[in-house]
């Protein structure tokens, strides 16, 4: 697609409706009893899924596997929270699906319950929309966001030639690397809150997680502002079944997530990004 597209395709206005589904999934809602609610609430935030051929598929929201109850990581993000799914139709750009209402809906209902840490962990696409929701709703009530080999800066696979229908085209180009770099360009001027704690988990070795590349994951924007990262050995497509996983990443749900100093981003990024030049860190406040 044309830059001048990409540019209009981040303009609201004729936004298409955006489905979505918003689950408990740990405890099982039979399962709640009065006066047991867990303080945190995690919410699982899916990523794409791939849709050559039919068009219902791509304009009906559908859970990953990783998402359902039972799974070693929902099992595991259980024993400290109470845990929802959210996923949501893929018929336009990522950009579209984070500002349509189906997440804000979704966050406020458990603010409204009650719970006083809500966390959200998103991988691939899925961590794109849970950046874009906290730098564009900074008082949601978000306490924290996992974001799980996401690609901020795009990945080389949106510019694959591979088919699929065309109800998901927007969705798969607003994830390419013009795209995302244009998109970063125009929202230059956002950042995550200060009392939002984030963490960019990069998987893979020094080419990336076999999809999205480890600059694309930890980008120099979030790495300015002292965004920390933690580095798995994994795939993109296994971090979210990993039984091996899903501790650490129950663990980043529900450890503290302060922003790193200039030394502990240029001590990351030597060891992960190569090359690492060096970085001018943007003061943070709070």
């Amino acid at each position: 697609m044309p830059a001048i597209l990409s540019i209009l395709c981040l303009l609201p206005g004729t936004d298409p409706k955006i489905e979505t589904r918003f689950e408990q999934v740990a405890p099982l809602p039979k399962d709640v009893q009065a006066g047991s609610r867990h303080p945190r609430a995690v919410i699982l935030i899916s990523g794409l899924r791939y849709h050559p051929l039919q068009r219902d598929a791509v304009t009906q929201p559908e859970f990953h596997a990783w998402q359902q109850p039972g799974t070693p990581l929902v099992h595991e993000l259980g024993l400290a929270a109470d845990v929802f799914a959210f996923c949501y139709s893929q018929n336009a750009a990522v950009e579209v699906i984070a500002r349509a209402p189906g997440l804000t809906l979704a966050v406020r209902k458990l603010r409204f319950l009650g719970y006083r840490e809500i966390v959200l962990i998103g991988h691939s696409a899925g961590g794109l929309l849970a950046r874009l929701f906290v730098e564009d709703h900074p008082n949601a009530g978000v306490t924290r966001v996992v974001q799980v080999c996401a690609p901020n800066l795009g990945s080389s696979w949106g510019q694959a030639d591979i088919s699929v229908h065309n109800a998901q085209e927007k969705f798969i180009e607003s994830l390419t690397r013009t795209y995302r770099r244009t998109a970063a360009e125009q929202r230059a001027n956002r950042r995550i809150p200060p009392d939002v704690d984030f963490v960019c988990v990069v998987g893979g070795g020094p080419l990336g997680d076999g999809l999205v590349s480890p600059a694309s994951q930890w980008p120099d924007d979030l790495q300015a502002q002292g965004i920390p990262m933690t580095h798995l050995n994994t795939t993109h497509f296994t971090v979210m079944h990993s039984r091996k996983m899903a501790p650490v990443l129950a663990e980043l749900a529900r450890a503290s997530q302060p922003r790193w100093t200039a030394q502990q981003v240029e001590k990351a990024r030597g060891q992960y990004l190569h090359p690492a030049p060096k970085l001018r860190i943007l003061p943070t406040t709070k």
